[in-house]
This record gives structure tokens, sequence and C-alpha cells, in this order.
């Protein structure tokens, strides 16, 4: 099962499965981001300045978990990372151990967020 030609269309994302094309239209989309190691779609939402909920959809286009920011935080964007595999950058309302921005690693089964490492 290998995703193809992700897009981002304003409101929709959209790929490639098999034979087959999905598409997701999402109301306050901020942010998509396709781990293909994972094999999910990450998709931030949300009014405002800052996404309020991550989404996480499996590649055959089910959600699988919705989760907000952790508290004191407010959602920034996702992005890869080494040691994780994938993160959502996270910032915060006061510093913690010296810092305000944080990465988030993602359980992508389960939408878990474990804060991980500073984001500079």
């Amino acid at each position: 099962m290998e995703v193809k030609n992700f897009t981002v269309n304003k409101n929709v994302i959209s790929w490639e499965l098999n034979d087959g094309k999905i598409s997701i239209a999402i109301d306050w989309l901020k942010n998509a981001y396709l781990y293909s190691k994972g094999k999910t779609i990450l998709v931030l939402v949300g009014q405002g300045d800052f996404p309020s909920s991550l989404l996480g959809y499996s590649v055959d286009g089910k959600k699988k978990f919705e989760v907000a920011a952790p508290e004191g935080f407010v959602f920034s964007y996702i992005t890869a990372h080494p040691e994780v595999g994938v993160c959502v950058v996270c910032g915060g309302k006061e510093k913690i151990d010296g810092w305000y921005d944080w990465h988030f690693a993602i359980d992508v089964k389960i939408g878990k967020l474990t804060r991980h490492c500073p984001a500079y």
C-alpha cells in the first residue's frame, strides 16, 4: 500500500492508493503531512491563528484519532524528526526548561503526544 501524489488544495487533502484516489474535505485545514512510514496522514485544523486539533487518518482514508494540543500549548506545524519519525511543534504559553517551543512525538496509532525536545 504505497501512497502516491499526496496533495493539499485549500481544504481538501488527496492521494492515490493502489488503483484509487482518496479525497477528504476538511474545514479549517491549516497543515497536512503524509507520514509514509507510519501509513498515516496527519492534519492540523482549527479556526483562528492556531490549529486546535490534530487529526490522524489511515492511508485508506479512515479517521484514526483527533487530539487537542497539550495543556499550556498551541499547535504550530507538523514535521519529520530524526529521532522519533514525526512530530508536531507546539508553542508554550510559558517557558518550560528555558524554551517556549517543543517537538511533541506523535504515536500515530492513537494520537498520543509526548514532549520530546525543544524546537528551535
